[in-house]
C-alpha cells in the first residue's frame, strides 16, 4: 500500500492528486472554492485499492504513517463524544463524522480477532487416543472370560475427542483480517505482529462473492450459540455488506470541519478545566410585543467558551481557532474578536476578584506566525492613559501555535498539561 500526504486548507494540485480522488472530495464536501482555486476542506482518509490518501490537520507536519491512525482514532472519539453529549451545536453538520465503513465495527472486529482468533469449526470425532467409556463398553459388548473369571473386552468405546478444522468460515474470516490489515493496519499496533502468510494460507482456493460469503456466515450465525461467536459473525457480515455498498474502492473516512475536533481536543489535554463556566454565562433574552406580550430566551444562541481554566486566583479564557493565521488576511476577524473580547467581561461579572485573566487563542501549527492581537486607534496615539483604558475595554489576545500531532498524541496517550507549560 502506498501512501500519498496532504494537508487540510491547501490548494488542489491536479497534478499531485488523481481525479478519481478529488471526485471523492466532491462527493463528500471536502473541497471550498475560493477565488484563486479550490482548497481541501477535510481531514481523514480516502482508501484506494493501490493507495492510502491522507488529509492531516492544517498547521501539521503529515507525513508519518504513524498520524494516520492518531488522527482516525481522534476522529472516532470526538464521534463517540457528540453522540453522546451536545459537544456541539453544528447548524450545517460540516462536523459530522463520515464513515462509509464503521469504525466501531473494524476496533470491535480488530479486539476480537486478538482475543479469540479466527473462527473455527468444531467437530467431535472418536479417536484411539480418547479416554474409554466404561459404562458404554460394558453395556454394549460381550466380554471373554480367563480362567480367573476375568473378563476381557476387546472392542472399547471411547468418549469423543473434540477436533478443530479449518474450513469455509475460517477462511472468509481470514480474508476479513487481511483486507483489514492491508487498509487500516495503522489502527492498531498488534498488526505489526501478525503474520501475512499464516493468514493468506487459510483463504480459499475458489473465490466466493461477497453475497456468497454472507450467505455462508449467515447460516453459521443461526447454528452457533456460543455469544462471542455470535458477536464475531454478525461484525463480519456488516463489514462485508458495508463494503459491498460503499464498493472496496476509495472507502472515506474523516470529517469536513476538523474545528470541531480541534476544540474537542483542547478541552480534554489541560489540567483545571472547568465545564461548568457556560452554564454560569449570561442568555439573550428576548422580549416580543403582541395580542399577549412574552419573553424567551436561547440557549442556542448564549455565549459559549470552548476552554476555561482557572487555577486558584488566575484563569484563561481560550478560543480555538483553526486557522492559517499566516498575515491579516487570514487571521481571525471582528466576529471572533469581538466574542473573546465579551467572553472576558462575562467571566469578570461571574468572578469579580480573579486577580490574573489571560485572553487566549490556540492555533494549530508549529510556528508561532502571530503572537498577540490588541485594539489601536487608526491613528497613531501616545496617550498612556487612553491606550490603558483601550487594553482595559479590549483585553489583548495571545496567540498560542499547538502541533495537532503532538496534542493528538498527548490525548490518545491520557496525558494532560498545564497551560502555563506554554505560556
Amino acid at each position: 500500500m502506498e501512501y500519498q500526504f496532504f494537508e487540510d486548507k491547501q490548494f488542489i494540485d491536479s497534478k499531485k492528486i488523481p481525479d478519481y480522488v478529488i471526485d471523492k472530495l466532491v462527493s463528500v464536501g471536502g473541497l471550498d472554492v475560493v477565488n484563486q482555486g479550490r482548497k481541501i476542506a477535510f481531514c481523514g482518509v480516502i482508501i484506494s485499492e493501490g493507495c492510502t490518501y491522507c488529509f492531516a490537520p492544517a498547521g501539521s507536519d503529515p507525513k508519518k504513517i504513524e498520524s494516520i491512525g492518531n488522527l482516525i482514532r481522534v476522529i472516532h472519539a470526538y464521534k463517540d463524544s457528540i453522540d453522546s453529549s451536545l459537544l456541539a451545536f453544528d447548524e450545517d453538520e460540516q462536523g459530522k463524522v463520515i464513515e462509509e465503513i464503521s469504525l466501531t465495527d473494524i476496533f470491535e472486529i480488530i479486539d476480537l480477532y486478538f482475543s479469540v482468533g479466527i473462527l473455527r469449526s468444531k467437530t467431535h470425532t472418536y479417536s484411539e487416543k480418547g479416554r474409554t467409556n466404561w459404562s458404554k463398553t460394558v453395556n454394549r459388548e460381550f466380554p471373554v472370560f480367563t480362567g480367573d473369571n476375568v473378563p476381557i473386552y476387546f472392542d472399547l468405546h471411547k468418549y469423543p475427542v473434540s477436533i478443530y478444522q479449518d474450513d469455509l468460515i475460517s477462511s472468509i474470516h481470514c480474508e476479513i483480517i487481511l483486507d483489514i490489515l492491508k487498509k487500516f493496519h495503522w489502527l492498531d499496533e498488534r498488526f505489526n505482529f501478525v503474520s501475512k502468510d499464516q493468514l493468506s494460507e487459510k483463504k480459499l482456493l475458489n473465490k466466493l462473492d461477497i453475497n456468497q460469503k454472507i450467505s455462508l456466515l449467515n447460516q453459521r450465525l443461526h447454528s452457533t450459540f456460543v455469544s462471542l461467536e455470535i458477536r464475531t459473525l454478525q461484525l463480519l457480515i456488516r463489514y462485508l455488506e458495508r463494503v459491498h455498498e460503499s464498493g472496496s474502492k476509495n472507502i472515506v473516512i474523516g470529517i469536513r470541519k476538523f474545528h470541531y475536533v480541534w476544540e474537542f481536543l483542547l478541552r480534554n489535554i489541560f489540567h483545571d478545566v472547568q465545564e461548568k463556566i457556560n452554564s454560569l454565562l449570561p442568555v439573550p433574552k428576548y422580549q416580543f410585543l403582541g395580542p399577549t406580550d412574552f419573553s424567551e430566551t436561547s440557549n442556542q444562541k448564549a455565549m459559549r467558551l470552548d476552554v476555561f481554566i482557572k487555577s486558584e486566583n488566575s484563569c484563561w479564557v481560550i478560543d480555538s481557532k483553526y486557522y492559517t493565521a499566516t498575515d491579516a488576511h487570514n487571521a481571525p476577524g471582528w466576529s471572533d474578536l469581538v466574542k473573546q473580547f465579551f467572553y472576558v467581561k462575562a467571566v469578570k461579572l461571574i468572578y469579580p476578584k480573579i486577580e490574573s485573566i489571560k485572553n487566549i487563542f490556540i492555533f494549530p501549527g508549529v510556528n508561532n506566525s502571530l503572537s498577540n492581537i490588541e485594539m489601536v486607534y487608526r491613528e497613531e496615539s501616545k496617550d498612556e492613559t487612553k491606550l490603558a483604558k483601550l487594553a482595559e475595554d479590549f483585553h489583548p489576545i495571545e496567540c498560542l501555535y499547538l502541533d495537532p500531532n503532538d496534542v493528538m498524541e498527548k490525548y490518545l496517550n491520557f496525558k494532560k498539561v498545564h497551560i502555563t507549560d506554554y505560556i
